[in-house]
């Protein structure tokens, strides 16, 4: 059976019902809005990873069963697949959904340490699936990649809103089970004819009837991503969460300077997810350039974040933004010149990381600096700030005189976790060398002092302050998230991938337990008796 065949007998006549259903319905404006966004979201978070798994030998297609055209690795019907089973989950749950009362007191459902505790499980999952995948054991390899991939978007929806997906339980969980069960059944007939092949070497063996395990979790995830995101787009108290965790950061329109943030992000999330697919088809020649290009993607968001501090509360209105956009471009100068003064003098007198040198892969340099180095510097240091102010605010009072040192030595220790991922993966892709490459995989820990002194030493100098805490804490976490793929999955790198998920994510999981109970306060997940650790940011 031809791939476009198991579409057109399994998807389009239950998709063909719903629609008519809906149609009856008339859905609203924002229902079709929120639909036709999952679907989109789904072909750009589904597609990289399906072109790895397809690259690897996962799975593949019987040639004679496709068309034969592909982007990428893909065939184009497995993109059509995308969009069918977005459209068909979605459109079962707004189906499901109409007259089922929606209950306001969605903050007596779940106990704040229930939820806790809930996540906590699920994040462990999470990590064990990536200490799987960075181990190299070949028969975990698709059950590892569908974890590590697939709970990300899950653990953030049940962060934001698990009490919000319980007040309509029974709505939830019908929208997965259906269509995950219909699924298995066409994955089941699909197999056993041919149409598609899934690598027994790369799966665990266990089976049931022609389905393995891991076609059963993939299902299962993709529909509970599909069913927790439709019902938190479209519930009022989402809408009210997010309206009061936007209210918490003082003096930004959300038309205006958090929109050009959140189109930075999406940028540099763009350039993440498209480095292995141009690797893929280019050749490595352009992981230079992909690297500049990421850098100055990453400093665009970390900068548009800084932009939206809440800079002086003296100046209101465009002076108060006139003061942020002046902080931003002070505080670029300052990183800037401070960074490349330390790696001069890091290539010059081997202070304080060790003897090095740059290739001549990363233009332009600046006396033997590329300009680059600096600016990533820039990228990552603010955000390091953030994580020490968020976890050093409940003892700001007690520190007193030694807090900025505190601070500092803090900062410098979350800006250099963040070097348990880059030095092994430039030094292996040459775009610098070490003298005596020893210590951790070929890089002294020299280096590693040396970040920490000099991190240290720009955080001393410059002490910032009034930084917008939670995008620069996004930022730091989504880098922590990433690197931690990129190394362990696209550059076979598991060793740095698995040591710096646990370096960088201890900064980042401390960070977020701590902002966490604040964002509950602010956005009235807990009472109002209940008191914040610090004040919003």
């Amino acid at each position: 059976m031809t791939y476009f065949g198991v579409l057109g007998i399994f998807i389009l006549p239950p998709l063909g019902i719903l629609l008519l259903l809906a149609a009856r319905q008339r859905l609203t404006r924002q229902e079709i809005v929120v639909l036709l966004a999952h679907v989109t979201l789904a072909l750009i978070y589904t597609t990289p990873w399906d072109n790895y798994l397809v690259a690897n030998g996962v799975w593949w297609y019987n040639p004679r069963l496709v068309t034969g055209f592909r982007l990428g690795w893909v065939p184009i019907e497995e993109y059509t697949f995308f969009v069918l089973q977005t459209l068909l989950t979605g459109l079962w749950y707004l189906v499901l959904q109409r007259g089922v009362p929606e209950r306001i007191d969605v903050q007596k459902i779940l106990s704040t340490r229930a939820k806790n505790v809930a996540v906590g499980l699920i994040g462990l999952l999470w990590g064990a699936s990536l200490v799987l995948l960075f181990s190299g054991w070949q028969p975990g390899t698709y059950l590892a990649l569908i974890l590590s991939w697939g709970l990300v978007p899950v653990l953030v929806q049940l962060v934001f809103g698990m009490d919000i997906l319980l007040a309509r339980g029974r709505v939830v969980l019908l929208t997965i089970l259906v269509p995950t069960i219909y699924l298995w059944l066409m994955d089941a007939l699909a197999i056993s004819s041919g149409t598609w092949t899934i690598d027994p070497a790369q799966t665990t063996g266990l089976m049931v009837g022609a389905l393995p395990l891991e076609e059963m979790v993939f299902f299962m995830m993709t529909n509970v991503i599909i069913a927790f995101g439709m019902r938190l787009m479209l519930s009022g108290q989402s809408q009210e969460r997010l309206r009061r965790w936007m209210a918490t950061i003082r003096g930004v329109k959300f038309e205006s300077r958090l929109l050009f943030w959140l189109a930075t992000v999406s940028i540099w999330l763009a350039v993440w997810i498209a480095t292995p697919m141009v690797l893929w088809f280019g050749g490595d020649e352009f992981f230079s350039q992909l690297v500049s290009l990421g850098v100055l993607a990453q400093t665009a968001a970390t900068l548009t974040a800084i932009w939206l501090g809440p800079g002086d509360p003296a100046f209101p209105g465009e002076k108060q933004r006139n003061s942020s956009l002046s902080r931003v471009i002070l505080l670029t100068v300052q990183v800037f010149g401070l960074a490349w003064l330390v790696e001069t003098l890091g290539l010059e007198f081997g202070l304080p990381f060790g003897n090095y040198a740059y290739s001549q892969a990363l233009q332009p340099q600046i006396r033997g600096v590329p300009a680059i180095i600096p600016l990533a510097w820039l990228m990552m240091l603010p955000t390091a700030w953030a994580v020490a102010e968020l976890l050093l605010q409940p003892v700001k009072e007690r520190l007193r005189g030694s807090y900025w040192l505190a601070y500092a030595l803090l900062a410098g220790a979350a800006f250099t976790a963040w070097d348990l991922y880059l030095d092994p993966q430039m030094v292996a892709r040459g775009l610098w060398s070490w003298q005596n490459p020893v210590g951790y995989f070929g890089i002294p820990w020299s280096n590693y002092a040396g970040w920490w002194l000099a991190g240290t030493f720009i955080t001393l100098v410059l002490r910032p302050s009034k930084l917008p805490r939670r995008p620069l804490l996004v930022i730091y976490s989504l880098t922590w998230v990433f690197q931690a793929i990129a190394l362990g999955m696209f550059w076979g790198q598991p060793g740095p991938a698995l040591i710096g998920l646990v370096g960088m994510g201890f900064f980042s999981i401390a960070a977020w337990k701590a902002e966490l109970k604040a964002w509950r306060y602010f956005s009235g997940q807990l009472p109002l008796s209940s008191s914040a650790p610090y004040p919003s940011p």
